[in-house]
């Protein structure tokens, strides 16, 4: 194929400004997920055992289901709901892990 200078300029320029779209959209992107990512921030202890048990209703998983799935009791699951400095860090953690909650510290 031979393309004329003025047919591939064109070509190179609008593939250009494609990228550039891209490029906006992706760093838009990025700056909404860390909008949402900082109203996820958890800064009392109590936030995470209501929003593990928020997330066990979304996900319509009842008490008895729950602690079948984890080995953690029934008991321990509602200490754990309701103040999961009550319960040990790794009960916590294997109770997450089911609901599919990712834990990370903040830095």
């Amino acid at each position: 194929m031979n393309y004329d200078n003025a047919t591939l300029a064109d070509k190179l320029h609008a593939m250009s400004e494609l990228l550039n779209d891209v490029k906006k959209a992706v760093t838009l992107r990025v700056q909404e997920s860390e909008l949402i990512i900082d109203e996820q921030v958890i800064t009392y202890c109590a936030q995470l055992g209501q929003k593990l048990n928020q997330r066990r209703k979304e996900l319509d998983i009842d008490l008895a289901t729950l602690e079948l799935q984890t080995g953690v009791s029934a008991s321990t699951l509602k200490r754990l709901f309701k103040d999961p400095e009550q319960v040990k860090f790794g009960t916590v953690l294997r109770v997450a892990e089911a609901l599919g909650v990712k834990l990370c510290a903040a830095v």
